[in-house]
């Protein structure tokens, strides 16, 4: 996508809800342009063994935190691993540090997963459906607020939010121009809304998976133009979002 407006005349399939049929020519405002985030992948030095396990570490780690939060026992991520405790601090100097690593992979992720989305997708309501889904089914929305405000934000933190932000925003601003999602919501009121889809934490893992899911599909149906409703309240704002997950 190029910052410059363009016309864009695109035709959607009946997917069960994440789209409408009908041809639309839409004029794509020039708005906000999503860059590639940078990859979150361990440095090509590492030998192959010291690879896979920060591997593993991260995976676990972002398991864990999900499920239990900060206060997880990192005895607890090195199990999941397969490995030492001291592997995980001869990588890292302490959880503080391993959290900053997770959330900015993450954010790193869900950017990388709306830039593909809005490439590959038909028309800008189904690459925010496909975003939305893969956020949710990820378990984004747990880990998020389990970890928010809990560590100290830095510069590479700020700057991978900003491209998260930035790479919604232009999801949400297609999709509105196509005249396919409400106009009286924001791209932050739609990431807080995936942090709210939130199963008891007392569920299995795949039942929660699936209630998010279940719960997802009707917050769609709610975002559809097709619904009129007035909201209440005004739309929240990237700034209230920051607030709410970086300080």
């Amino acid at each position: 996508m190029s910052g410059a407006s363009r016309t864009r005349t695109t035709k959607t399939q009946d997917t069960g809800g994440d789209g409408v049929g009908g041809r639309h020519t839409t004029t794509i405002p020039p708005a906000r342009k999503p860059q590639r985030s940078r990859p979150a992948e361990p440095s090509p030095q590492l030998r192959t063994d010291a690879r896979r396990n920060l591997e593993q570490v991260l995976r676990a780690a972002r398991e864990v935190f999900g499920e239990l939060g900060y206060d997880a026992p990192m005895e607890e991520i090195a199990r999941r691993a397969g490995v030492g405790v001291g592997t995980i601090y001869r990588r890292f100097t302490g959880k503080e540090a391993l959290v900053q690593r997770i959330m900015i992979a993450e954010t790193n992720r869900l950017t990388a997963e709306a830039v593909n989305a809005l490439d590959e997708e038909p028309d800008a309501w189904s690459a925010l459906a496909r975003y939305l889904r893969r956020a949710v089914g990820s378990g984004a929305g747990r880990l998020f607020p389990a970890l928010s405000g809990r560590v100290p934000v830095t510069e590479e933190m700020s700057s991978s939010r900003a491209e998260l932000n930035d790479a919604v925003g232009v999801l949400v601003d297609q999709a509105k121009a196509c005249g396919l999602l409400r106009a009286d919501v924001s791209d932050a009121d739609i990431s807080l809304m995936m942090s709210c889809l939130l199963p008891p934490s007392g569920l299995p893992h795949p039942q929660r998976l699936t209630i998010a899911g279940r719960y997802l599909e009707i917050l769609l149906d709610g975002l559809h133009a097709g619904h009129s409703s007035p909201l209440p309240g005004k739309p929240f704002t990237q700034d209230e979002l920051d607030t709410l997950f970086l300080s």
